[in-house]
């Protein structure tokens, strides 16, 4: 049951939905539907972790809840309700790049993109009228993989979509996907929250304030990973490895550097998303050696490691770290163009500020 709540930007008499941070774009989507103003196509955008699938997924259920407690406000414990969170509800689908490789005939190893065959399934599913309720809401986790061809044939169902049907794309990305689709769809930009929101969410859900504050800091922001990491603590390893990754290959020589670089370039096509995800906590690194270079140290978001940011921080002029974080966003953008990814890892080592060795 969602209780009444303070923390998303309500009173203590206004209930809200069970989402840390958020606001506005809860309050948005809750109204769109009170006052019966629900668009057919919202994109969903923010980085991985940040709540995206969260936010579709209270939302779908509050289009589908059966007793809301306020206009536009899911109970959470309806059979309508628990279908959605149990994602068998004969109403709300979803489509992934996991969905898709459970789908294919071919298994061809780890999908990377989703296909024209997986947007003719899902405007076959848009098509199809709600059973159980009155709208019918597709979920499409993972859109900025869209191929530009899986992209053009979505467009029909864009431009004339069922009066019954609710689309929502969630990408990492926006500005991936082609402008025509974007201009179809309403944008819903999800920004990283505060570190004391995150903080008292897991406390709220039972964590230790000490090692909430821990969670917190390794999440950077976004409640959704932090979450997880809640329940899964070979995440906080997984970051802490991940974190050591990237200093070392700040610390390293040129020519260690150079060797990173094109060992990540050589295996990009092979482990796209697991690089993309060392690629963000190595701009995290740098942004943090950036922070402890100033008069803004305390904002270090890298826990465990300030000793050694702050080394790297002496080592450097202000410029010269802002031109490593620079080329680190570069590179990332670069990728997400399809630029050669040896060109692209190699091109921003290049731009780091020289180690000891020379």
């Amino acid at each position: 049951m969602i209780a009444s709540s303070t923390k998303l930007g309500g009173t203590a008499s206004q209930p809200t939905w069970p989402i840390s941070g958020h606001a506005v774009q809860s309050q948005q989507l809750a109204q769109a539907i009170e006052y019966g103003r629900v668009r057919h196509a919202y994109l969903i955008a923010g980085p991985d972790g940040v709540g995206k699938a969260t936010l579709a997924k209270v939302f779908a259920q509050a289009l589908s809840c059966l007793v809301p407690i306020a206009p536009g406000v899911p109970c959470g414990a309806c059979l309508s309700c628990r279908k959605v969170e149990r994602r068998t509800h004969p109403d709300v689908q979803t489509f992934s790049l996991e969905s898709q490789e459970m789908m294919s005939e071919r298994k061809t190893g780890k999908n990377t993109s989703l296909t024209i065959e997986t947007v003719r399934q899902l405007c076959s599913a848009t098509a199809l009228r709600p059973l159980e309720g009155k709208w019918r809401v597709i979920m499409v986790e993972d859109s900025e993989t869209l191929q530009e061809v899986a992209q053009e044939a979505l467009l029909k169902t864009l431009e004339e979509p069922p009066q019954f049907m609710v689309l929502l794309l969630l990408s990492n990305d926006a500005e991936v996907l082609l402008p025509t689709v974007r201009s179809r769809c309403q944008l819903i930009d999800l920004r990283p929250v505060s570190h004391s929101t995150i903080v008292e969410g897991l406390v709220h859900s039972g964590v230790t304030e000490s090692e909430a504050d821990r969670i917190a800091s390794l999440a950077a922001g976004r409640p959704g990973w932090a979450i997880r990491a809640m329940e899964d603590p070979k995440l906080v390893s997984s970051k802490g490895e991940a974190i050591e990754r990237s200093l070392s290959w700040i610390e390293g020589t040129g020519y260690q550097r150079l060797v990173t670089a094109v060992r990540l370039g050589d295996s990009f096509s092979r482990a796209r998303a697991e690089i993309f995800r060392d690629l963000d906590t190595l701009l995290g690194v740098w942004r943090d050696v950036l922070l402890a270079s100033t008069s803004v140290p305390n904002y270090l978001t890298n826990r465990g490691f300030e000793d050694r940011i702050r080394s790297l921080a002496t080592s450097w002029s202000l410029a010269e770290i802002y031109r490593a974080v620079r080329a680190v966003q570069v590179c990332i953008s670069d990728l997400d163009a399809n630029v050669r990814p040896r060109l692209s890892m190699e091109a921003m080592v290049l731009q780091w500020p020289k180690t000891t060795d020379r």
